[in-house]
């Protein structure tokens, strides 16, 4: 086998394996929620008693509740951005 054979198999086997989440009879529930200045001013974290946030504390009982969570950035646009793109604030030149 040459280089590009090899090549060729390995890109095939590749697609292979992402293309048995397409025929498969169950897929996962993904549900993603991105809020900003939200702090952890909801019921499910012990957040301000004031904050009533039901639906939230329900979907944290039903599914996983992550207790740490980091931002990019502690401003609102670089966040989003960086939640939008994958990429950093020093990438994307919006700081502010």
């Amino acid at each position: 086998m040459n280089a590009r054979s090899i090549i060729n198999w390995t890109c095939f086997l590749v697609l292979l394996n992402f293309t048995h989440g397409l025929f498969a009879k169950e897929h996962p529930n993904v549900l993603f929620i991105a809020v900003d200045d939200l702090n952890d001013w909801v019921g499910c974290l012990g957040g301000h008693p004031q904050a009533k946030t039901p639906n939230i504390d329900a979907l944290a009982k039903r599914g996983i509740l992550f207790e740490q969570a980091y931002c990019a950035a502690p401003l609102c646009s670089p966040s989003r951005t960086a939640i939008m793109t994958g990429l950093a604030p020093s990438n994307t030149g919006i700081y502010g």
